[in-house]
């Protein structure tokens, strides 16, 4: 079966010939083990230096590539957060941090090639109320979109994009989930104009990236820790699922397939992100929640993907571990389809390539159908 048939039929609950494989994002070490490139700036997660729009191109494309050579069914080709326009330019702050172009405050080490978020520059009402974020239609999104698509034109593999709904960023520019909730309650009528800017531009993204011929939409944003969501199950219907429920009706629209991916406990909001429109589920946290009970519980309604230990087994875990872990997940849910296989975050820069390899030999070899 060609790769991108047996992403798409596993991610529409129907069983291929083979459980797939796939990841959301690979860290820049990883990249350049894989890739034996070396890349340019820091991250994935956003880009500082002279021309982040090229460096943008270049890293999103060494990673497809890297993608490409571990054999995985599916791409991560997109990301907003590897979206900025061609005069974007970080304003440079003291210590090597930076603010880029959405108001996040980011901190990189350029010996890890890691970039992190600090803060936000909202730290008032009126600066939430005068915010404006990035508008994707301008800065030539469509040409950035367009190069990063490159590799695949040839390529038997299925493309994703990943987009947020809104919430992550909201967040992150308002300098903490502490705060934005806090508004939620105070304020709600500046948080939800504030959250429905936000919103917007994070949609004008996503319809960009499907305009550009994703075949699956991941919205990426968080919503929970290890014990619980960050908000109770009303702000959750109030401020966020209508964000879902907006995405969902436009993949609907266009034949993409809309998956969500939040680390923590999503338990308790499952049915109503279910009920909003998504089509499946990333990473079910192993140790947070069961994999085999989800199977049981959602199985037969939206597609599961994830759950390989990206903690110990793929950093630490010898290939006999990393084995185990991958028929672990095969036999806790592949059974009937609707399963893919993927790390539980990312293949993160503490992983070892080597055991991602044998993670992707061990499916190719226990996760036949057939």
């Amino acid at each position: 079966m060609l790769q991108r048939d047996r992403f798409l039929k596993a991610v529409n609950l129907e069983e291929p010939d083979l459980v797939p494989v796939t990841d959301l994002c690979l860290d820049p070490p990883i990249v350049e083990a894989v890739t034996g490139e070396r890349l340019e700036g820091v991250s994935f997660l956003t880009f500082s230096g002279d021309n982040p729009w090229e460096t943008a191109i270049r890293n999103r494309t060494a990673m497809s590539e890297a993608c490409l050579k571990l054999g995985f069914d599916a791409v991560a080709a997109f990301s907003d957060y590897s979206i900025c326009s061609k005069d974007y330019k970080p304003e440079q702050l003291p210590g090597g941090n930076f603010v880029d172009d959405w108001g996040r405050v980011m901190q990189s080490r350029d010996d890890t090639k890691t970039t992190w978020w600090l803060d936000g520059i909202l730290k008032t009402v009126e600066d939430v109320e005068d915010y404006s974020p990035p508008d994707p239609d301008e800065g030539e999104t469509s040409e950035l979109l367009g190069r990063m698509l490159e590799p695949f034109e040839d390529q038997d593999v299925a493309l994703m994009g990943q987009g947020h709904e809104g919430w992550h960023m909201a967040f992150q520019i308002r300098g903490g989930i502490d705060k934005l909730v806090i508004d939620m309650y105070r304020r709600p009528k500046i948080t939800e104009r504030f959250l429905s800017k936000v919103s917007d531009a994070c949609f004008k993204m996503i319809k960009l990236m499907i305009d550009e011929g994703i075949d699956v939409l991941f919205i990426t944003d968080d919503y929970a820790d290890n014990k619980l969501p960050f908000v109770n199950l009303e702000m959750f219907k109030k401020f966020i699922c209508p964000n879902i429920r907006r995405i969902s009706r436009l993949t609907r629209r266009k034949g993409v397939t809309l998956l969500k991916h939040s680390d923590g406990n999503v338990g308790p909001i499952m049915e109503d992100m279910i009920d909003a429109g998504i089509e499946g589920i990333h990473p079910i946290e192993p140790g947070i929640m069961d994999l085999e009970e989800a199977k049981l519980e959602y199985g037969d309604r939206i597609c599961l993907l994830g759950n390989v230990d990206c903690k110990y087994a793929l950093p630490m875990g010898t290939e006999e571990e990393v084995r185990g872990e991958v028929r672990r997940c095969l036999d806790s849910a592949a059974s009937g389809g609707g399963y893919v296989l993927a790390t539980s975050n990312s293949i993160h820069a503490n992983c070892s390539v080597e055991n991602v390899l044998t993670m992707v030999d061990e499916a190719r070899k226990s996760g036949r159908y057939c």
